[in-house]
Order: C-alpha cells, then structure tokens, then sequence
C-alpha cells in the first residue's frame, strides 16, 4: 500500500514517490490516517512531519482535520501572511514590514536583523516581538507533531523552530510555486554588469575587502560581458559563451562571489527607521549608479552554469531592451526555477500526492522521484454530459469597454441565455435538504457578470485556480463548468523555459500567434468515441504546462462534487461547457444549440407560460415586439422543453393552472400553467399586463399544492408591475405615434386605385 508509511521504517518507501490519485478518492484523508498510525507507532521519533498544502486556507482545515485524530498540528505562516483580528482584518504576522523589506532588500537574514539577537549581554528584541503573530506560532511549532505550511514555504530557509522533518507530503501541484521571474521583474541592466561601469568590490566576514576575489570576479564579469556587448536580443547563446571561455565551474565560484559583495550594514532589531534606512544607504551604491544586486547576480550565473553543463543556450536570462526613467537599456530578463530547500527535503522521504500530476513538470524540481500508477474509480452514479460550442469565454460574456454596441447586446443576451440555462439546471438538481443544488465553475470575470446578474437560488459559484482541495459540495445535485483558463502560447512557452533553462520547441509557423489545432477523440458511453479538434503546443513541456493549467483545472472542478461517494439515491450531475477533451467517459455530447432557451423558454422560467400570440407581446414585450412575431415563435418545434421540466409535480410543488379571459369583444378564454413561488398573484400579473379581465379562475394542477399567495407580497408586486407597465405603456405610445405618421405618409404616397380596394375582408375573430 503506497500510503502505509510505516513501511517508512523498512527503507522499503523510495525515498521519493509521487501518486496521480484520482480527485474524490480520498487521498488526503487516507494521508492523514496514515500519518497518524506512523506517529503513533513511533516510526519518526521526535522529527516532525511537514505537510503541504496549496494554501493557508486549506492548511487550516488540516490542521483542524488533523486535531480530529488526536495529532498536535499547526499551520505555518510567513511573515507577509495575514494574520487578521476583529480589531484589524488587514493586520499581517509581522508587525514591522518596512524593517523586514529593508533587511531583504540589502539581502541580510531578517530575524537577526529584525526580530531578535543577542549582542555580546545584550538581548536585542523587536519592540512588537511578544506580539508579533510570527514569533507565537514558534512555540506552537515546537510542540507540534504536524507542521503544515503552504508549498511556498519549502523554496525558502526552513525555520528552526520547526525542528528536524522525518516526513514531507505535499498535497497537489506545487510545481508553480517554485517559478520565479515570470512577473518580468527580475532583470540586471548590461550598465549594472560592466565592470567598469559600478563598483565591484567583495567583502570579508570583517566587512575588508578581499582582493583576490574582488579580482576573480571583475575577470568574471568581463568574460560575460564581452557577449553581452555584440549579441542580439533574446537568449544568450551557447556557442557564445563557450567562446569566451566561460565553464559550468567558472559560473558557480562566480555565484558565490556574487553573494560577497553586500557589506554587513549592521541591522539590528529595535533599530529606528531613520537609522535603519541610513544604514541601508551606505552599503547601496550611490544614487545614479547601476546596480545589480547581488543574489540576482548569482541567480543569473547559476543560470549559465545549467546552460554551459546542459549544452543549450541560456533562455531563462534573455537579453531584451528595457525602459527606464533615462530610456531604453539594453538589460538581461531572468526567469528560473527555484529549489526546494535542503532543510524541508533533503534528509527526509517525499511523497507527493495530486490528482493532475504530470511527471515531466515534478521532475524538473525531484528529478529521481518514481511515479506510481494513477489511482482511480469507478463512479457509476455520476453523469457527464458536454456542451460543445457554448459562449462561455469572458470575451463572449464580458466584452470590454470599448466594444462596439452590437457586441455588448449580444453578450448580454448571452449572459441572459445563460442564466436561464442555470435556473433549469439548478431546478433540475435540487435535492432536498441540501442547501446547494448547483455548483457554478468558470472564469473569473464570466463568473463576475452571472453574480451581477443575479444568481437563482441554490446556485453557488466559484472561479478555477480556487478549487483544489475544497471538500464542501459533496451532497450537490449538479456542477456546471464553464469555459476553460487557456494562457496565450508565449505564456506557456515562458513557464516551460522558467522551468526548464531551455528554449521550448516553436509551434509551426501556419499556427500564427495561437495553437497549433489537432483532432482529439472524446471518450464516450458504449465503447463509441467522436472526434473534437482541440488546441495543443508543439513542445511537450509546454503542452504538459498548457494541459495542467487548462484540462487539470477542469478535472479538480469536476471532483468537488466528490462523485466516487455518490449511490443511487444521490446521484451527480455534471455538465462541462467547454471544447476540451478529458480523460473522462462522456453519456452525453450536445451542441450548445440544442440547450440555448428559445423565447418561449425565457417566458417559462419566469414563472408562466401564455398561449395567445398577443398575451404573450403584451406580457413580454422585450422578447416578442408584436404579436406576429410571438405567433411565429409559437409555430416552432420547441425541442428543450423547457415548459414541461418548470411545471411538473416534482421540480415545482406550487405550480397551478389559471384560466383567464380579457374584456373585450373576441376574447375566448385562455389557460396558462403558472407558478406561484415566481408569480404569487397570477391575477394582478395579468391585470397589470393585459388590462382587466373579464374572467379569472386558479386550480391547483395535479400533484401540486397551490396556496394561497400572501396578500402583502402580491400588493407589493402588483404595485411594481403597475409602475412598470405604465412605463412601458408611455415608451410604446410614442412609437405607435412615429408609426402612424409613417403609415399615413405611404397611404398618401399610394395610387388611387390602390387606397380602396373592392374586394371584402373576410371576418375572423382576433386572437387578442
């Protein structure tokens, strides 16, 4: 068994092991188990174990999760994390930021800076440090058995406190927590580089200068800087820095002298911020003059050391024009992969735990890691079903600002389309006694605008790269996933070389800008499959990058619904809007025009469904604009029915028929199913829409139970639609008066023998 660690104890574990475990099986839940037998049998001693999570919310339902099982655990947390209180919600574990920022800006260890040393007899504290929320978590670290902390926390220096790790787990992806530079950020101009150009001195312990590594490093940096001076824009090349005589041991002494160069500027706690920053000051280079700092310095050289070593050009230093206050420089942009750092890892077995996991990304960080066979189950009481073709990018449903007017409305009736579709669903999914039928999944601003637009009850909705490990929907009827999280192609292209130190294979050159397009096969029910023409990158690094972030993401979001616990009596529900193939058996493949609300529909779901052709202009003029046109929509086969799933027994047990007749010569009597939970007073809806009626009569329809609407609420409607209908009485008045001059100008402009025609008109009664 994979997860029984106390195998630990036999060697019998390799000391690395990743496992692709189906989302919903339980893992992280059979993780702890485990833990807590290996604990309990003494298997670790006093070392602790060291769990990961993506994060600090998720680390605190573990640790709660793991006190359960009669474990001392406690979440780790930085000192730029939040440590809110009812007092201050923004107030974050440190208490002094500014005197942390300026200890890494000069690159000193912030707590001997900062937080608390020892001078000669002296003890040197922090003036917030009893209160400070970083310094109380370190007892708590000491005592506990279980040290959870977010995945960030293992690319930095493990804090002492939290003692020797007999074990690491780490609990989904973590391989983009390690990446560094992507922000653009990270550069060191050619200015900061010469080395006549900047001060370039290294330092003794004793703050002297040591000459001979003063010189060892200014012969560095000419060596570097001599392709620097003649090369073109974009990754330093191999066959160039070969020419200057650079090796991979050349680069990493220089690394180390890099570090060298920053002078102790004498931080010590207490310190007031004037005196602080003037220290600060006077081991920074004169203002004016090009800096490189150190620790970018030896990242860039450490960067060269991989490429000479690897045998391909430097890409994750590329030498770009950058702008600054005095213009264009020419400047190197890095981009890397940092390290787990030696005291979470390195004496300590590693097992990794993700239901998306790609070996090709977790081997560039583990690189003798040994992946196990993926873990699934069968889930027989879940349903997909794929919508091919629906308009649920953020570009369909929130186009920008400045977009021409034809495209807002046809997002908005997109957005309306959409929304509907989610009112049925949600319906459609309710079970009772849970307080969420439907489970919205999508991109953040098409989730944005379904929440302005106003969700239907029972409908909860949350955005992709916010799911993993959130366990509180697992009694939902359905989920829904719109869309995808798609980056551009050179976003993927500059993960793979952060992650990789090379250049990604090019898509081919037809493709343009965007993906290459190939033909995948859908999985579906019955041993059938159907084809669906999918992006994909030409470079298999960036194709399991552009995979993770976009067909992992839809995998974590189809398993909170945890469908693996689902029986016959709760079964799940899952629609995916989306033109992705998944490694997922498909019951249904739909198009999108198969599901959109027609006009009909749309009148359904507000809670009545009219039969006459002008009743239903009159009632809903912003979906038929005169009574022709809702006669045609009538005559149209309606194939969602839409109609049928609102008002049956089940789905709404306050559904009832009303049979009403306005006044007026030529009106028969019409029936309409209603329900009352939208509509409470079907007769003042009427009214208020169709003028008085003549006639009105309300039965409860078969299986329903048709209560008495609450008089107040009914009047409160009725008051609202009495001011809406006026409104729309004055907007229609005026267009009827711009028609009738338009109609008398063409019977003016008529021949004679065409205004009085001598042929009768036959009588028919109007269906009004």
């Amino acid at each position: 068994d994979p997860l029984d660690f106390n195998i630990v104890a036999r060697a019998a574990l390799p000391p690395l092991l990743g496992l692709p475990v189906d989302v919903g099986l339980g893992k992280t839940s059979s993780a702890r188990a485990a833990i807590a037998e290996l604990i309990a049998a003494g298997g670790l001693g006093t070392r602790k174990v060291v769990y990961a999570v993506p994060r600090h919310d998720l680390g605190a339902e573990q640790v709660s999760a793991f006190g359960a099982l009669g474990l001392r655990a406690m979440l780790w947390k930085g000192r730029t994390a939040p440590d809110p209180t009812e007092t201050n919600p923004d107030q974050l574990m440190c208490l002094d930021t500014e005197a942390t920022f300026d200890a890494l800006e000069i690159e000193h260890p912030v707590e001997q800076s900062c937080c608390k040393v020892k001078n000669g007899a002296e003890l040197l504290l922090c003036p917030w440090f009893h209160d400070c929320g970083y310094q109380r978590q370190k007892p708590l670290a000491q005592a506990a058995q279980v040290i959870v902390c977010a995945h960030d926390s293992l690319f930095h220096m493990k804090p002492e406190a939290i003692g020797a790790v007999g074990l690491l787990v780490i609990d989904e992806a973590f391989w983009q927590s390690g990446l560094r530079g992507l922000d653009g950020k990270a550069t060191l101009t050619q200015d900061g580089l010469e080395p006549g150009r900047t001060s370039l001195t290294c330092y003794t312990g004793k703050g002297k200068m040591d000459v001979g590594a003063t010189a060892d490093l200014i012969a560095a940096r000419e060596r570097l800087c001599k392709p620097l001076r003649v090369t073109e824009p974009g990754p330093l090349r191999l066959g160039l820095l070969e020419a200057v005589g650079l090796t991979p041991d050349d680069c990493r002494h220089a690394a180390t002298l890099e570090h060298r160069r920053m002078r102790d500027a004498g931080l010590r706690p207490g310190m007031s911020p004037v005196e602080r920053r003037k220290r600060v000051e006077a081991v920074l280079p004169p203002a004016g003059e090009p800096w490189a700092p150190p620790g970018r310095c030896a990242t860039l050289w450490l960067i060269l050391a991989e490429a000479l070593e690897n045998g391909h050009d430097a890409a994750g230093a590329e030498l770009v024009h950058e702008m600054t206050e005095a213009g264009s420089v020419r400047a190197l942009r890095l981009r890397w992969r940092g390290t787990m750092r030696k005291g979470w890892a390195a004496q300590a077995p590693i097992l990794h735990l993700d239901a998306t996991l790609r070996p090709e990304l977790v081997q560039t960080y583990l690189p003798r890691i040994d992946i196990g066979a993926p873990v699934a189950a069968r889930q027989p009481h879940v349903r997909v079903r794929q919508v091919t073709g629906s308009p649920t990018s953020a570009r369909a449903l929130t186009p920008s600002a400045d977009a021409p007017e034809r495209d807002r409305k046809a997002a908005a009736t997109r957005l309306r389309d959409l929304r509907a579709w989610i009112d049925l669903r949600a319906r459609q999914c309710h079970r009772p006694g849970q307080p969420i039928d439907l489970l919205i999944v999508g991109q953040k601003a098409a989730i944005d605008a379904l929440r302005s637009a106003g969700l239907p009850s029972g409908v909860e909705a949350v955005h992709f790269n916010a799911l993993s490990g959130l366990d509180r929907w697992g009694g939902i009827g359905g989920i829904v996933v719109l869309g995808r999280t798609l980056p551009a192609p050179r976003t993927v292209e500059l993960i793979a070389t952060a992650l990789t130190g090379r250049a990604p294979a090019p898509n081919p050159a037809d493709a343009g800008w965007w993906y290459p397009m190939v033909e995948r096969r859908v999985r579906l029910a019955g041993n059938r499959t159907a084809p669906l023409v999918m992006e994909e990158h030409a470079d298999s690094i960036a194709e399991a990058v552009r995979w993770s972030i976009c067909e992992g993401e839809l995998i974590q979001a189809m398993g909170r619904g945890r469908g693996v616990n689902r029986t016959a009596a709760t079964p799940l529900e899952i629609d995916l809007l989306t033109d992705v193939v998944l490694p997922v058996t498909v019951d249904a493949l739909v198009p999108w025009s198969d599901l959109r609300p027609t006009r009909r529909d749309l009148m359904a779901l507000t809670g009545i469904v009219l039969e006459n052709a002008a009743d239903m202009a009159a009632c809903f003029p912003e979906l038929w604009s005169s009574a022709a046109a809702a006669r045609q929509d009538r005559s149209r086969s309606v194939t969602n029915c839409y109609c049928r799933d609102l008002y049956n027994s089940q789905m709404s047990h306050s559904s009832a028929e009303v049979t009403y007749r306005p006044e007026g010569a030529g009106h028969r009597a019409r029936t309409a199913p209603v329900d009352l939970s939208s509509i409470p007073d079907p007769e003042a809806w009427l009214t208020n829409r169709l003028g008085p009626l003549a006639s009105f009569e309300m039965r409860s329809r078969a299986g329903t139970n048709a209560d008495t609407p609450d008089p107040a609420y009914a009047a409160h409607l009725d008051t609202l639609a009495s001011r809406l209908t006026t409104s729309m009485q004055a907007v229609l008045a005026a267009r009827r008066a711009a028609l009738d001059t338009l109609s008398a100008r063409l019977e003016a402009a008529k021949p004679a023998a065409l205004r009085h025609p001598h042929h009768p008109q036959p009588e028919e009664e109007t269906e009004a």
